[in-house]
């Protein structure tokens, strides 16, 4: 009987993991990903944003609220003209002198790398 507490309280702990919450899935927008080299991480925003415009990212794109990524479709695209469109972009942005990290190197909104601070 002595045993029953014990086991109750190893039920209801569960597993647990330490300083994790939804916030470690929020990244930076889209946009911050493509960074001018030697800028300081502080890459002129609408400059950037005039280069991403014109390396195929739709007009009607709203790159500031971050709705916008490089995987946003629309309904009647394929998979493959996605990632087409996304090498596309990156490759443009590579050609106007941009490095384009990933969400990985820029780290979660909760804990930046400070590569990708605007």
């Amino acid at each position: 009987m002595k045993i029953f507490p014990i086991l109750f309280c190893f039920m209801i702990s569960g597993c647990v993991v330490g300083n994790m919450d939804s916030t470690d899935y929020q990244y930076v927008r889209y946009a911050q990903t493509f960074q001018k080299p030697g800028a300081g991480g502080y890459t002129d925003n609408e400059q950037r944003k005039a280069d991403l415009y014109s390396c195929g990212v739709p007009k009607n794109a709203n790159l500031d609220d971050g709705s916008w990524n490089g995987g946003s479709a629309r309904p009647e695209q394929t998979l493959q003209e996605i990632v087409a469109r996304n090498e596309k972009i990156s490759g443009c942005m590579k050609s106007k002198g941009y490095k384009v990290y990933g969400y990985d190197a820029c780290g979660p909104l909760k804990a930046p790398t400070g590569l990708c601070p605007n």
